[in-house]
């Protein structure tokens, strides 16, 4: 097995091909893709794509259209709205001839801020040993055994992948974050798996600091309507501090 979530192809035509591997599988079946690779490779390829100077991504927004299966499936992206401070981007990703999840991103001028830098959140120290959190060893699947996990006694949840995206290639920071964000449905589950399943169709992250170093911590809440509706809203870390938040739509199935 290729010791990464996917291995490259090469490209065709303006599409990156892939081969995802099965250390992308989640939890919920076998032969689909949890959300977290499908994420980062969307953001990988948004991330790539030529457009104004000096800018980088500050949302993305992910819609997963379906099952993301294992196997061939490519990408690629386009800037969608242009501009000088502020450009869209959209990208695609698509399994056995079908559209399985798009993504967009705001990317905005970067400038110096530093003097009036601030959040409301306090630094959570990341752990010192991988004690795992009690509810990612009892749920397991290619991509969260792909992770080492740490979980502190303030509830955060601190996370790294022991793999890269693409076979030899480094992960920059945007798509290091993005590799681990859609974890906030597990970190803030409140029903047990094994009774329920509380899929996500979407992953909306918003950034406003890229993170320094490979851990992502992850705090997460989730709310269950009376009507299989949910929502998880999550806030991330690095070890500097809060670096953005999260939220995802939930499906809420009794197994």
């Amino acid at each position: 097995m290729t010791e990464a979530y996917y291995e490259p192809l090469g490209t065709e035509d303006d599409w990156e091909l892939f081969r995802a591997t099965p250390h992308t599988v989640s939890a919920w079946g076998p032969d689909l893709q949890h959300g977290a690779p499908p994420s980062a490779i969307l953001t990988r390829a948004m991330e790539r794509v030529e457009g104004a100077e000096d800018t980088r991504i500050s949302r993305v927004a992910v819609d997963l259209l379906g099952a993301v299966p294992l196997g061939e499936l490519r990408t690629r992206a386009r800037v969608t709205r242009p501009g000088k401070r502020i450009e869209l981007v959209e990208a695609e990703l698509e399994a056995g001839g079908r559209v399985v999840a798009r993504a967009s991103a705001w990317r905005m001028r970067a400038s110096d801020t530093t003097e009036v830098e601030q959040t409301v959140e306090p630094v959570r120290q990341l752990p010192t040993s991988d004690r795992d959190s009690s509810f990612f060893s009892r749920w397991t699947s290619g991509y969260i055994d792909s992770l080492q996990i740490r979980g502190a006694e303030d509830g955060t949840v601190w996370a790294r992948p022991s793999l890269p995206l693409v076979a030899g290639e480094p992960v920059t920071p945007i798509v290091q974050l993005m590799c681990v964000a859609d974890i906030a449905n597990g970190v803030g589950a409140v029903l047990e798996p094994t009774d329920w399943r509380f899929l996500n169709t979407d992953l909306i992250t918003h950034v406003h600091r890229l993170p320094r170093g490979e851990w992502i911590g992850v705090r997460a809440d989730a709310s269950i309507g009376p009507d299989g509706v949910g929502t998880t809203q999550g806030t991330l870390f690095d070890e500097n501090g809060a670096i953005g938040h999260t939220l995802q739509a939930l499906l809420i199935e009794s197994v």
